[in-house]
């Protein structure tokens, strides 16, 4: 009774001081005793609330004060029990179990704020009735997710995750790129799993001093869209976020020679060559050809006729992989042209007119291959050639009568050596 009693008198002072007991405050924080815990663990500004220590006051404390701290409260904080006997608690296990004299609410007003918001700590100190020695402290924390209800567990703390790349906006096929996530705040223990799109992007990573990076060389070529996501270690403790998707494009790779440039075939004036090459990547392949070292003007084909004008010259090729990520050019070793073979005839050379002393006789130079430029001729006598008789034409002399005439023909053309052929010879009369 007499408990009770005493119990009646103090919460009985705390309201004639509008809820807030302001005798004997400690001069002094002492050694911390154990935790509290409030009870019920969840309930709204308005609800009553108790306090259950962990543990005892140890001899010779045999009183209590409770005050708390948070938003809105003096940094000093504000009694909310005032000093009061430990024998007028119930036990509460191996502590006590100490009711508030007001609700939350009332404590705001008193202080004078509307917003509760965030955490609030009570102090429970053991002390003696008089004096300011204190012999330890019980803490405990609420939180209130709202004005006006509050729970006994820290809430989930927000993050935010974002995404940099490097290096940024765009890559090039095959290169390394790194992915880095920042998380906020800094504590928050996790990992982060990359993205590309909808699909995982490598392996999870775990975040250390709010960072976590993921280097690869694997960024198939076209666009992307990355992200981050941050999975906290405890959902109690940290809400999981995720970035903003960042833009990326991974440029196709410029072709690669796999086979170097040669030029084949017969490297000869009237023979076509071939500038062979391979390329990886090359969505096409370009040429251009080279007469000693200058490129000659319309020569773009991957195969090449030569010509007069490139006899005795060094030849080369030039060809060129394109694709969307770029160009990739290769020249081939240079070679010397050599000239074209003789010219032949495919049809034989004839001797038109009347073959007899006085007779005007004409020379059909034949056809040739390839086609002739210019010609030559010599008419010969039973086989032997006749000094002067150099013309396309040829009128038979005495000294011709009963004797064979024949004629050569030499054909010409540039860049090709000369092909020579005789007619059948003509008895003159």
């Amino acid at each position: 009774m007499t408990a009770r009693r005493t119990l009646t008198a103090l919460l009985t002072a705390a309201v004639a001081f509008g809820g807030t007991v302001l005798l004997g405050a400690p001069a002094a924080q002492a050694d911390s005793l154990g935790t509290l815990a409030a009870a019920p663990a969840t309930g709204s500004d308005v609800s009553p609330m108790a306090l259950k220590t962990s543990g005892t006051c140890p001899d010779p404390a045999d009183y209590l004060i409770v005050s708390v701290t948070g938003a809105g409260f003096p940094a000093a904080g504000q009694n909310v029990v005032g000093n009061s006997p430990v024998s007028i608690y119930p036990s509460a296990g191996s502590g006590y179990e100490v009711p508030l004299t007001e609700t939350m609410r009332d404590y705001a007003n008193t202080a004078g704020f509307k917003t509760l918001q965030g955490r609030y700590e009570f102090t429970v100190t053991c002390r003696r009735a008089f004096g300011s020695d204190t012999y330890g402290d019980f803490k405990g924390s609420i939180w209130f997710t709202s004005n006006t209800a509050y729970q006994s567990t820290a809430p989930a703390v927000a993050t935010t995750a974002s995404l940099t790349m490097s290096p940024a906006g765009s890559s090039v096929q095959g290169s390394a790129v790194t992915f880095t996530a920042k998380i906020t705040p800094s504590t928050a223990p996790g990992s982060v799993r990359f993205y590309d799109g909808t699909s995982p992007y490598g392996p999870p990573v775990t975040v250390t001093n709010g960072s976590a990076k993921l280097t690869s060389t694997a960024l198939a070529a076209g666009t992307h869209s990355l992200k981050a996501q941050f999975t906290p270690a405890n959902p109690a403790n940290h809400i999981a976020s995720s970035s903003a998707a960042v833009p990326y494009t991974v440029k196709l790779r410029p072709p690669t020679v796999t086979t170097a440039p040669k030029i084949t075939g017969t490297v000869r004036v009237g023979s076509t060559v071939t500038c062979s090459v391979k390329f990886s990547g090359a969505t096409t392949v370009r040429h251009q050809w080279l007469r000693d070292g200058t490129a000659i003007s319309g020569a773009t084909g991957a195969t090449r006729v030569l010509g007069a004008a490139d006899r005795a010259h060094k030849l080369s090729c030039r060809p060129s992989g394109v694709n969307s990520g770029g160009t990739t050019t290769a020249t081939s070793p240079a070679v010397t042209v050599a000239t074209g073979p003789a010219l032949r005839a495919t049809t034989a050379p004839a001797i038109s007119g009347t073959a007899k002393v006085g007779s005007k006789l004409t020379a059909k130079a034949g056809t040739w291959t390839p086609a002739a430029q210019s010609y030559s001729y010599v008419w010969k006598r039973d086989g032997k050639a006749i000094s002067g008789a150099t013309k396309s034409t040829y009128t038979a002399v005495k000294a011709d009568k009963g004797h064979k005439l024949s004629l050569t023909v030499t054909a010409g053309r540039a860049g090709f050596a000369n092909g020579s052929a005789t007619s059948k010879s003509v008895t003159v009369s």
